[in-house]
């Protein structure tokens, strides 16, 4: 009930209204730098929401009286000054104090009952930065904006009513009319929380294998979870997905590696473990505490097309400490989609994985082997190895190491389980 109430206040929150009020403004006004929606209370505006060059001006108090935001009020007509430093309708002092020189000011008003709300202003640090159109535009969004603030105020207000009545179906009443989706998330965020508080994340791993001897390489840790009702498990990326939609994932994530780590004592001395991982997890200072008790050598991180890459700078900076200690990078499902090649390309791997769905049929389908002999041949030249995944017929098998790839996975060579079923499989 908490987690739904929860949800609730952060879909009504007025202030999530107001952000993106100052953020359109920004948008809709190309020579505008600074936005900021000022509220009236009594004879003072504060600026209650800013983007943009006033963002340092936040909580911002200014009398009505001597300033354009004031005068735009009492005239009920959007105002635009061109250059503060000449202009007696505006506070020059309040200008100077957050680098306006030229602004737009519009009054907003109460939908119902037409009393004044504020003041949405535009402004920028240079002089006659607005244009009679930008004016023109601003005015007309006037009366829309007043009244999305206005119903993002009621409905935030009604629906703190609802946490008095302190019933479930009446919070899911209220959820599911702001947004379908906001109970099915909460159910979601409640689950992973659950596992997280539980611990019942287990890891289980599935072998690699050198193709020409069938001997043991290594291991890909994999995670698995509870089963959430009689209609059958999760798969593990709806669950990971679930749990950085909550703001949980890099948390669920360290989880995994923790227990995944611990797979090691259980493998040969001689095999590696790969450890499916996310860029925030990489950067994360708690990765290198739980990999600081293993053997580095032994230790693969494996990037996936699953997660996209914001900063590529950033990443390759926490990646070098780690391997610099011996730890090697594979880039996962490879001839997935671009994610993959833009990883490969920015990162350098040690290892490249090669998609399930490329071996799969591979033996029958000249564009999957084209397409794999020329991902072979660019790992080749830039040193790193190649494992073929989802081999599950002998004919794929034999069609990948004629393509000259030595190292592959699948369940033809085993399926995931506890370390004990791994050494019997191979």
């Amino acid at each position: 009930m908490r987690l739904l109430h929860r949800v609730i206040r952060d879909a009504t929150d007025p202030s999530v209204v107001l952000r993106r009020v100052t953020e359109q403004a920004l948008h809709v006004v190309a020579a505008a730098d600074g936005a900021a929606v000022e509220l009236l209370e009594h004879d003072t505006l504060t600026y209650v929401c800013t983007a943009g060059a006033l963002g340092h001006a936040l909580g911002l108090k200014l009398r009505t009286e001597g300033t354009m935001s004031g005068l735009a009020i009492d005239l009920a007509a959007t105002l635009c000054c061109d250059d503060a430093e000449t202009d007696d309708r505006v506070d020059r002092e309040a200008c100077r104090s957050v680098g306006a020189r030229s602004l737009v000011c519009v009054p907003l008003r109460h939908p119902h009952d037409a009393q004044a709300l504020g003041v949405l202003k535009v402004t920028s640090a240079q002089p006659a930065a607005f244009t009679a159109d930008d004016v023109t535009t601003l005015a007309r969004l006037a009366g829309f904006v007043a009244v999305a603030i206005s119903a993002a105020a009621d409905t935030a207000r009604v629906a703190a009513e609802v946490e008095t009545f302190n019933s479930l179906p009446s919070s899911t009443f209220v959820a599911n009319v702001l947004d379908p989706a906001i109970v099915a998330s909460a159910d979601a965020r409640r689950r992973v929380e659950r596992v997280l508080d539980e611990g019942t994340l287990d890891v289980v791993c599935q072998p690699l294998v050198n193709l020409e001897d069938g001997t043991l390489v290594g291991a890909e840790a994999l995670a698995r979870f509870p089963q959430v009702d009689e209609t059958g498990p999760l798969p593990p990326d709806r669950w990971f997905a679930d749990a950085h939609a909550a703001g949980l994932g890099v948390r669920l994530e360290l989880v995994a590696v923790r227990k995944a780590v611990h797979l090691l004592d259980h493998l040969p001395p001689d095999a590696y473990l790969t450890i499916n991982v996310g860029p925030d997890v990489i950067a994360a200072p708690e990765l290198a505490q739980i990999l600081a008790g293993a053997d580095p050598t032994r230790v693969v991180l494996e990037l996936t097309e699953h997660f996209p890459v914001e900063d590529y700078e950033r990443l390759r900076g926490a990646l070098c400490e780690i391997r610099r200690r011996g730890t090697r990078l594979a880039i996962d499902d490879t001839g997935a989609g671009f994610a993959s090649l833009a990883h490969i390309l920015k990162l350098s791997p040690d290892i490249i994985k090669l998609d399930r769905d490329l071996a799969r049929g591979i033996d029958d389908d000249p564009i999957r082997r084209s397409l794999a002999a020329a991902l072979v041949a660019f790992a080749h030249r830039i040193g790193a190895q190649v494992v073929a995944e989802g081999l599950e017929t002998e004919a794929e098998l034999s069609t990948v190491r004629e393509l000259g790839i030595a190292l592959g996975q699948g369940y033809l060579l085993g399926r995931p389980g506890p370390p004990a079923a791994l050494m019997a499989s191979v």
